[in-house]
């Protein structure tokens, strides 16, 4: 039982060792570690800002189509300690640009890195070195108020699968107003959608599509477009059409053999109702008569109604014959 009390005394002893020898240790440890931090933070580094900038005093009339960015970014040099403060503690104010200094009567204005420099400086300390300013400089636009509707136009491929075809494509809305200069409307008359491409399709699709930036312009709400696409399969019909003849001379009747002809048309299901043989018109060309009377008269067909995907004669000639009237 002795024993046993005096292996507690002794693990008691022991334990009360190491943890002054811990205690001396992690002292040690944060004093080193708190030399090592302050001679790091007494040498020069540079680092990258970002500062929020933005136009100042806009014209209540005037409306910015392209607006500079709304950050920039600055690298600096300085001490270590003076750059966890602006980290840390003291953000940069922000950055005002006077709309009436630097707009033109062009509908732009440019802002130079120099001056946002001397604006920089006087938010910074005096130890603090502008390293650069990472842009050669920002435009902006801006208008008077133009405005103007501009029609969408889709901007891409759009391909049915084999045995289907693209009945229509929408967009809605199909156009959007747009605020731009003078200028830019001489030469700007539609607004693109962001390229898209879309193959082998077999079912109708509806989807939201970007609208392109133009440099210089703002599109008033609309930003995307909703771009409809319906699909339809493909079936083919006969339809008899009648020959006519054109260009006969007075006294003079043609006939063809045959008088009618057949026409393979391709169609989508939903218009397939449509093929009907008063729609299309098939002629056949007394001028074309050839001088060797053995010779068969070419057909051709002339109209068709819309919404058909392809017709074909199938025989691309007749036989005919000539009868000259009575005087």
């Amino acid at each position: 039982m002795q024993w046993k009390i005096g292996y507690r005394q002794l693990r008691l002893f022991l334990l009360r060792l190491r943890s002054k020898e811990l205690i001396v240790f992690l002292f040690f440890l944060l004093v080193s570690t708190a030399f090592w931090f302050l001679s790091t933070l007494n040498e020069t580094y540079e680092t990258e800002l970002r500062v929020a900038i933005a136009l100042d005093g806009v014209p209540a009339k005037v409306v910015v189509t392209d607006d500079i960015p709304d950050t920039i970014k600055v690298t600096i040099r300085d001490k270590g300690f003076n750059l966890l403060r602006y980290s840390l503690f003291e953000q940069v104010a922000p950055l005002k640009i006077k709309f009436s200094r630097y707009a033109n009567k062009g509908g732009k204005g440019i802002v130079n890195p120099a001056d946002v420099q001397k604006m920089m400086r006087q938010r910074l300390s005096e130890s603090t070195v502008i390293v650069s300013v990472k842009a050669d400089h920002w435009d902006f636009f801006y208008t008077n108020g133009e405005q103007r509707r501009l029609p969408v136009v889709l901007n891409g491929q759009i391909k049915a699968a084999a045995d289907y075809y693209v009945l229509r494509t929408t967009l809605k809305p199909d156009s959007v107003d747009v605020y731009a200069s003078i200028e830019a409307f001489d030469t700007l008359k539609a607004i693109l959608t962001e390229p898209i491409m879309a193959d082998g399709l077999t079912t109708s699709l509806t989807k939201e599509v970007e609208l392109q930036h133009v440099y210089g312009t703002k599109i008033i709400q609309n930003k995307h477009v909703k771009l409809n696409i319906v699909v339809d399969r493909l079936t083919e019909v006969i339809v008899s059409v009648p020959i006519k003849i054109i260009n006969v001379p007075e006294k003079i009747m043609v006939k063809t053999f045959p008088a009618r002809v057949d026409l393979r048309v391709t169609v989508g299901m939903s218009n397939a109702k449509m093929v009907k043989s008063e729609l299309f018109n098939v002629i056949a060309d007394y001028n074309d008569i050839p001088k060797n009377t053995q010779e068969r008269l070419p057909i051709e067909i002339v109209a068709q109604p819309k919404g058909i995907v392809k017709a074909f004669l199938t025989i691309p000639e007749v036989d005919y014959i000539i009868e000259h009237l009575a005087q």
